[in-house]
């Protein structure tokens, strides 16, 4: 990630506020799947199991796709220095 023409470290520096909402939208979805998984039953497995199957999947997408844009660099801004890279718009 690049901040003011600078890469950053990959244990994102200065990013404690949007890894906690991260980290409570993810937490909150794995509370849900436990939670459907409650009313599972022989005969309710159909509702349960869809609801298993959306938190699961947007549990691992959210982070994983949305938020993890590690390979979206701009490779100008990198090498542009910082001073430069205001009046560049990078």
């Amino acid at each position: 990630m690049i901040r003011n023409g600078k890469p950053i470290d990959h244990s994102n520096v200065g990013g404690l506020w949007g890894s906690l909402v991260a980290f409570i939208v993810s937490f909150g979805l794995f509370v849900g799947v436990c939670y459907a998984i409650g009313f599972w039953t022989l005969e309710n497995v159909w509702v349960p199991g869809i609801a298993v199957l959306v938190c699961a999947v947007l549990a691992f997408l959210i982070p994983k796709q949305i938020l993890g844009r590690g390979d979206s660099v701009d490779e100008v801004a990198i090498h542009t220095p910082a001073s430069h890279a205001v009046e560049r718009g990078h």
